[in-house]
């Protein structure tokens, strides 16, 4: 290999080290983010403790509420007086003197059997109006609530409500002479008002939100046109923390904290949001002056930089030229080299390379077609495996031999993506061929030519195969399927149990041990696709279920006229929260992906048509036991279609 007397490295190196723009675009880049980073920092730090500051502010209402209702309101002999002897307006006019305090807004009175009698509220402006539409005796206290409020005498809860706010609210048990002659409940609305109050004091914008993420008061409207999704993704995600938002031009941090009340337990989400245009304006002004000193130093590399060029860029030009007219399809010229660096050694390449061009573009061209011929007899592989799904798709087995079926096209299909590699990266060669072929063998190196050459008959053989299994498995489920049979028949059970686990096989063997405990059954009138469907639904499910080795125990019998089939697994069995759910649309257990939650709900509705019965029976450590029992002479109403 010919080595370069000088090299062109180091004639690089040497002009540019002394007068590198790296270094300075790493201080300043890091600079800028070091700035930027320790602002967000500092207005996360702030508009933590702020939240914390409105935790406590929340809390200390809180207190002072229930401090009102338990010791002063609750325990006001005038009150209960009226509330026992059910003198209403005496009893409103007393609450009415109370919410002229402003630490409530709304006090309901409810009788000793928890009926709503009145109900005062103190609007926005003051006004402290009657809520008559209340007061009509039809709404009460829940069971739950009064057991709650007479077992501890108080009784306390939070509520988010979309588009208003936080309500606090206090219950509390009015007694006389040790009886309880009513209720009370105090409320304090922490909406628009509290919102607002808070972006005054804090000089912050502030978003309550409800239990679906979603803005409930805000002090900013802008806060209400955002998508629905784009604050629930901020909750509890430590990558977004503090993030960037902007509202009408001006940009903000903003933070999501969950307000917690005493025990631990958070009951509102809050949201502050910080303005950082005066931190960004001290961010542009180093921008700025980050960027005068940048270009100060590049006119100054001018002179040197043009220098360069002519020891440099020239010889290149001319190689690219001389490329362009190959690339034309010209023939070029051997150039002349007078260079001893680098590029005297790129020179040499590339007239070697323009003798041999016009052979490998020819291999090439060749390559490409045949690829051409195999991609069209893959796509119309492709085409047949889809005819052959929607055929199974007739015999309603998608569901129950789609596991069958994903092997060998997942296979095929896994094979495509690399054909399409294969493809793409064929033709990048090609291009580079064409465009740049001073790179052709750099290129070749890089996406593995030669193993791509020798590979790709190897992958095409492999989709055959695939393509071949497919076919055999949608032949054999044929017989399975029995697609020709849609009407009421007498058929052998065992013969469908066999069938079906024949199309199992691939998941059963070597891993699942089978019980067959068969008793003598009559044949049984019924549609013999979709009974062979419930054998399958079911008997996959239970090999799903084992994730390694295990057993399944199938069983059969007959009892009067009804015959009886019984399928066990091995497997970690069902919960109790799962188990009466087991048969709803689209409920599974399985992982995402690999379960549509179908399969059950089709085989209970195919036993309902059948007018027999499916039940499910699974403990922890057992496994799940799925019990079949069908009419021997078939459903009563014959004139039901098939499912």
């Amino acid at each position: 290999m010919k080595r370069a007397q000088k090299s062109l490295r180091s004639i690089l190196t040497l002009w540019f080290l002394a007068f590198t723009i790296v270094p300075l675009a790493f201080i300043s880049g890091y600079t800028l983010v070091l700035y930027e980073s320790s602002l967000n920092s500092e207005l996360k730090k702030r508009l933590e403790g702020n939240v914390r500051e409105v935790g406590v502010g929340l809390a200390d209402l809180e207190r002072l509420i229930i401090n009102n209702a338990t010791n002063i309101h609750a325990v006001d002999p005038t009150l209960s007086y009226h509330v026992a002897t059910r003198n209403i307006q005496s009893a409103r006019r007393t609450i009415s003197e109370w919410l002229r305090v402003p630490s409530t807004n709304r006090i309901v009175l409810f009788d000793r059997e928890g009926r709503l009698i009145i109900s005062q509220i103190r609007n926005p402006n003051g006004e402290i109006k009657a809520q008559t539409n209340l007061e009509t005796g039809d709404f009460y206290l829940t069971d739950q609530l009064l057991e709650e409020i007479n077992s501890k005498g108080q009784k306390t809860e939070r509520e988010v409500i979309p588009g208003k706010g936080l309500d606090l609210m206090v219950y509390t048990r009015i007694v006389q002479k040790g009886k309880t002659v009513g209720y009370i409940e105090e409320v304090v609305e922490l909406g628009q008002n509290f919102i607002l109050s808070l972006k005054k004091r804090l000089n912050l914008e502030a978003v309550i939100f409800d239990d679906k993420g979603q803005p409930a008061a805000a002090s900013n409207p802008d806060f209400f046109l955002y998508p629905k999704d784009f604050f629930p993704g901020k909750f509890n995600s430590e990558s977004q923390s503090f993030f960037d938002l902007t509202s009408r031009g001006e940009p903000y941090g903003m933070i999501i904290r969950p307000i917690v009340d005493t025990k631990g337990k958070p009951y509102v989400t809050l949201g502050l949001a910080t303005s950082k245009i005066d931190g960004q304006k001290v961010l542009k002004r180093i921008k700025v002056t980050l960027l005068t000193v940048t270009v100060l130093i590049l006119l100054f590399l001018i002179p040197i930089l043009f220098y360069v060029s002519n020891r440099v860029v020239k010889p290149l030009n001319q190689l690219v030229e001389a490329t362009q007219r190959m690339e034309g399809g010209k023939v070029v010229q051997n150039m002349t080299n007078t260079s001893d660096t680098e590029i005297g050694i790129l020179i040499d390449s590339f007239n070697r390379m323009a003798k041999n061009i016009s052979t490998a573009r020819k291999e090439l061209e060749q390559k490409v077609v045949e690829l051409e011929a195999i991609n069209v007899e893959l796509k119309n592989t492709q085409t047949s495996l889809v005819h052959s799904a929607k055929m199974a798709s007739l015999g309603q087995l998608v569901a129950g031999v789609a596991h069958e079926l994903n092997n060998p096209i997942g296979f095929i299909y896994s094979n495509m993506s690399h054909l399409r590699e294969y493809v793409e990266k064929l033709r990048t060669v090609l291009d580079t061929a064409e465009k740049n072929p001073e790179k052709l063998k750099k290129i070749k190196a890089d996406v593995e030519f030669d193993f791509l050459i020798d590979d790709l008959p190897k992958l095409i053989a492999s989709c055959e195969d695939g393509a071949r299994r497919t076919r055999d498995i949608v032949l054999g489920l044929r017989n399975f399927s029995r697609l020709d049979e849609a009407q009421l028949k007498k058929v052998d059970l065992h013969e469908g149990l066999s069938n079906t686990l024949k199309l199992l096989t691939s998941e059963l063997k070597n891993r699942i041990k089978l019980h067959e405990d068969y008793g003598k059954l009559p044949e049984v009138r019924c549609y013999v696709s979709q009974l062979n469907q419930v054998f399958m639904n079911i008997l996959s499910n239970a090999a799903q279920a084992i994730e390694k080795d295990g057993e399944i125990w199938i069983k059969t019998w007959v009892e009067d006229k009804w015959a009886f089939v019984t399928i066990r697994d091995s497997g970690p069995g069902i919960s109790k929260e799962d188990i009466d759910k087991i048969f709803d649309p689209f409920f599974t257990t399985k992982p995402v992906g690999r379960g549509t939650g179908l399969g059950l709900s089709i085989t209970y509705g195919i036993m309902q048509k059948h007018g027999g019965e499916i039940t499910v029976e699974s403990k922890k450590g057992w496994g799940t036991e799925f019990k079949i029992k069908i009419p021997i002479d078939g459903p009563s109403d014959e004139k039901k279609s098939p499912a």
